[in-house]
């Protein structure tokens, strides 16, 4: 029998399965690439518009940071700009969420054993995860060729902008494949991918900030960019992406024949016997189970901010330099330092991303449920109210870390450079955790949702999210009325460290999530787990 055999089968079986989560997932990528394209010749009819906001955003560190230049004032360079960072981001998650699902999930829940009793070869899993992966990317990447052209955008152009953010796709799927290798549970593999994922993002945008373009090569972000849609239009970066995937598939064929199934490369520690006393309460659980998780966020948004603390001080040069930005920041808040600028904007964004922790926290709740572990626990004395409550207090502490940590890095490099470690570090942890309660309204919506809705809980709180981004890009490019911001709980918290603080909105945003988080709870206690 051949190590490929049965790989049509798990194809269709994936397929079938995830028939509408896979066209959600690519399928909305494919939507922001073409709406966010659609709009820029709205927001920048003339080509002095667009050379103006060129030379602003080039002299604009955060921009450079979390997107990276601009290379063409063309509609299409500037569609290309706005919109790849965020495609990259969000096709590189789907692409190694769907591989890990298909993959290591299936072994953990013991579906893979089943069928591995039948006519299935060794490979025919992973292949068939990998194969779906690959073609949901190439089906996306044609989508968007499709409709920029449809646009009237140059097809040379729309093509290149396609394979880019495709490309991002596929080394995430084949990073997954080949972490699903190593470890036994899923959310430890996907832990790692999504750790490589924002490690290699750091990397990138890092060398946009300081525009050292070498440094811009050890990322694959940074090859995608180099694709540069409609500036050039440069199909040879492919290349190393090509190669990349080679050399980590070919890595994930050969770890798979070294582990028994269910099994992983790195052997899990062995527990003791008995249960320590600390493991006697649901929250000592809960805490166990997710420390992990919350330990790789912690330390990955530590190193990010100290990275960010180490650019601030000619990201400030930069946004003194420019009246634009000046502006800016005075409507933020204040005529802060430039560098408070920078930071609050930084907070800002970053709180978004902190928010994916919060919503994969919460969710943890809903995949104890399906591995039936959950049913375990509430056979002895512990109820639902008080298990759910365990791993919600981890959401919101480990939230707050997270956060913490991020305004720790940024206030000990910045302040090792200006002479104040500590007076910046305490002035950067309170803006950084004043972002807290617009994260925990997202937790409390994935809670909401895992209580009334448990089927729809994997989607729920991410659309909530993404309806939070799309009004962003309504009120930047669409130019909606910024009014209906207010709906984003992330537009209520005050940007400190420009800002003035205040406390009400932060009262109304816990309100809010303590509500929500009741009436998910109510739920929870009422339906029928499983």
């Amino acid at each position: 029998m051949s190590t490929l055999t049965g790989t049509g089968g798990l194809i269709r079986l994936i397929l079938r399965r995830d028939r509408v989560r896979i066209p959600a997932w690519f399928g909305l990528v494919a939507m922001l690439v073409i709406g966010v394209a659609s709009s820029v010749s709205a927001a920048y009819p003339t080509e002095e518009a667009r050379q103006a906001f060129l030379h602003t955003t080039n002299g604009d560190p955060t921009q450079l940071m979390m997107i990276g230049p601009i290379y063409d004032s063309s509609a299409g360079g500037l569609a290309a700009w706005r919109v790849r960072g965020q495609a990259a981001l969000l096709i590189a998650l789907a692409s190694l969420l769907l591989v890990i699902r298909s993959t290591r999930a299936e072994e953990e829940a013991g579906r893979s054993e089943l069928l591995g009793s039948t006519v299935v070869g060794r490979h025919a899993a992973l292949t068939a995860a990998l194969t779906v992966a690959f073609a949901a990317n190439l089906v996306t990447a044609l989508v968007v060729a499709l409709g920029l052209m449809g646009q009237g955008l140059p097809p040379r152009g729309s093509l290149v902008m396609g394979l880019s953010v495709a490309a991002a796709g596929w080394v995430f799927a084949a990073v997954a494949g080949l972490a699903a290798q190593l470890t036994e549970g899923s959310r430890t593999a996907g832990g790692l991918a999504a750790a490589a994922m924002g490690i290699l993002y750091a990397v990138r945008a890092g060398a946009d900030v300081e525009e050292n373009s070498w440094v811009s090569w050890l990322s694959p972000f940074g090859w995608t960019q180099h694709m540069r849609p409609f500036a050039g239009d440069h199909y040879w970066p492919l290349l190393p992406v090509i190669g990349l995937i080679l050399l980590l598939v070919a890595g994930a064929y050969r770890m798979s024949v070294r582990r028994d199934l269910g099994a992983g490369i790195l052997p899990p520690r062995l527990g003791p016997a008995d249960a320590a006393p600390s493991l006697r309460t649901s929250l000592a659980l809960a805490w166990r189970l997710q420390r992990g998780t919350l330990l790789a966020w912690a330390v990955a948004f530590t190193a990010f901010g100290a990275g960010l603390g180490g650019a601030a001080r000619s990201a400030a040069e930069q946004l003194n330099a420019s009246e634009a930005l000046r502006d800016l920041i005075e409507r933020m808040g204040g005529g802060g330092r430039p560098a408070d600028g920078f930071f609050a904007f930084v907070i800002y964004l970053m709180s978004q991303v902190i928010t994916l922790y919060a919503i994969q926290a919460t969710l943890r709740l809903r995949a104890e449920e399906i591995s039936g572990r959950a049913d375990l626990i509430l056979t002895g004395p512990v109820g639902r109210l008080r298990w759910a409550g365990g791993h919600l207090a981890i959401v919101a502490a480990g939230s707050g870390i997270v956060l913490a940590g991020l305004g720790v890095g940024m206030g000990l490099v910045h302040g090792l450079s200006t002479g104040d470690p500590g007076g910046e570090i305490a002035r950067l942890v309170g803006a950084s955790l004043t972002r807290l309660p617009s994260v925990l309204v997202l937790a409390a919506v994935s809670t909401l949702a895992y209580g009334l809705l448990p089927r729809l809980a994997a989607i729920i709180p991410y659309a909530a999210l993404g309806l939070c981004l799309v009004l962003e890009f309504a009120v930047e490019l669409l130019g909606a009325d910024p009014a209906i911001l207010q709906v984003s709980p992330f537009a209520q918290t005050p940007g400190l460290p420009v800002a003035a603080f205040t406390v009400t909105p932060l009262v109304l945003l816990a309100v809010v999530a303590t509500g929500l988080t009741a009436v998910g709870l109510a739920g929870l206690r009422r339906r029928d787990l499983g």
